[in-house]
């Protein structure tokens, strides 16, 4: 380890760089090195980036914290080569380029702006609205030398968002894929962390033309522990990349490479919810008033409203929500729904039993109202005039837990993306109603829909 180049391109305060200075300084001294040769190896050996003096300054204080035996035996004070820059921004050339690389970058979306500054240097993994993490895993590949290694402390939402996708095919067209390490209970290991965090390990590639990439898959227990749960298999078109949490997740996942039926094949269309709550500025009514002239009132869709035992509007939520009605200019403005459809929350978390929270909209009370307006955090699955199967099967399917395994493996973020659903693996619809004849429980019909016993 003494003898390979170390590098994080957003160091913050050392957190990286720290034990890698103590495991090379160690590593040293233990093949016969004395204190200042161990300092001058470690200090020529580490490099690090960030925009933030301060925290380049504590780095420093920290490095030689942890280094304070040697210093303090050898008499020298090392200066560390860490530089006061965007890490995104460096350029260096292959002679300086580092053997390994290990980073937790910031995770957040980028604006307009910042993302027009770097798009001549990221417009092959620039999608939408890009996260500055995803610049930070294409700049460590970019960084490292040929057949140097990576390590990526990161969210999982790289392995499934649609903004992500190009960067997916990027990583697979450029690197090995080796490891990841799925670290689901966050709550025992970071403070606050609302996402879903992996540790990933690359081998830059370049030119290696894989088809695919298989790493290997763990996961991180609360107790420190990690569980091997197999192998995986990430394709280079950009969709998402299923990931297993257990044994059993990794036979479902290779089963469901041989599923072909998705949404559109059960005849649904999603549609992200119109009112936006904060910023709408349309009236909005505790109890349906009658209005005068052309203007007309429909009930207003919440994600509280929607429960895997059915719908039911206006229910009282932890926000105590009053706004259950909202004035739209005509019954068929754009933000109503009129047609059958199933509803689901977009906004859930993996360490809830279900990722998919959905119901059916029944077809009565859509029928007395005209229709309604769904509130952002609300998904509406619309029927086409030809869909497969009713709104109530397609619902319970959605909540299975057959179903909710399979979305929990491909999807990484917090919420329920509209790309993630139209990719999501479903039985041949005619199969499922086949099976639905003669089994009155979804989940095994599912299962025999899919011929699967997982």
């Amino acid at each position: 380890m003494g003898h390979q180049h170390w590098h994080d391109p957003a160091c913050g305060g050392a957190a990286f760089l720290v034990p890698i200075a103590q495991r090379m300084a160690q590593a040293l001294a233990s093949e016969g090195l004395g204190p200042k040769a161990v300092l001058k190896k470690v200090e020529a050996q580490i490099s690090g980036n960030d925009l933030d003096k301060t925290l380049l300054a504590i780095s420093t204080q920290f490095l030689l914290m942890a280094l304070s035996p040697y210093v303090t035996r050898s008499g020298y004070t090392p200066k560390f080569n860490l530089k006061n820059c965007d890490g995104l921004l460096v350029t260096g050339g292959e002679e300086n380029a580092p053997d390994v690389i290990a980073c937790n970058p910031p995770y957040r979306k980028l604006n307009a702006a910042e993302t027009r500054k770097y798009t001549s240097r990221f417009h092959d993994v620039i999608r939408n609205q890009p996260n500055i993490y995803g610049l930070f895993i294409r700049k460590t590949i970019d960084v490292v030398r040929a057949g140097g290694l990576v390590g990526l402390l990161t969210p999982t939402s790289f392995l499934s968002g649609a903004s992500f996708s190009k960067l997916r095919t990027s990583m697979t067209e450029c690197t090995e894929v080796l490891q990841l390490d799925m670290l689901s209970d966050r709550d025992s290991m970071f403070i606050a962390v609302e996402q879903e965090t992996a540790i990933t390990v690359l081998r830059k590639s370049p030119g290696l033309g894989l088809s695919q990439s298989n790493p290997d898959v763990s996961v991180l227990s609360p107790t420190g522990e990690y569980t091997d749960i197999g192998k995986c298999f990430l394709s280079k078109s950009g969709g998402p990349w299923p990931i297993p949490r257990s044994a059993s997740d990794a036979k479902l996942i290779a089963q469901a490479t041989q599923w072909k039926s998705r949404l559109a094949d059960y005849g649904y269309t999603p549609k992200v919810g119109h009112l936006v709550a904060y910023r709408d500025e349309r009236p909005r009514f505790s109890k349906k008033p009658k209005l005068k002239g052309q203007s007309c009132v429909m009930p207003i869709l919440w994600a509280g409203d929607i429960t895997v035992d059915g719908l039911v509007h206006g229910r009282l939520t932890k926000q105590k929500r009053t706004d259950y009605f909202v004035q739209v200019p005509s019954p068929n403005h754009s933000s109503v729904v009129t047609r059958p459809c199933v509803v689901l929350q977009r906004l859930t978390s993996s360490d809830q039993p279900h990722r998919l929270i959905t119901s059916a909209v029944p077809a009565e009370w859509l029928k007395a109202h005209g229709g309604f307006v769904a509130e952002n955090h609300v998904i509406s699955l619309i029927a086409n005039d030809d869909c497969a199967v009713s709104p109530e099967i397609l619902s319970a399917l959605l909540n299975s837990p057959v179903i909710n395994r399979l979305f929990k493996a491909i999807s990484g973020a917090t919420n329920v993306a509209v790309s993630e659903l139209n990719e999501l693996p479903l039985p041949d619809p005619n199969e499922l109603r086949k099976a639905l004849v003669h089994n009155a429980n979804i989940n095994t019909a599912v299962r025999e829909a899919f011929g699967i016993n997982a």
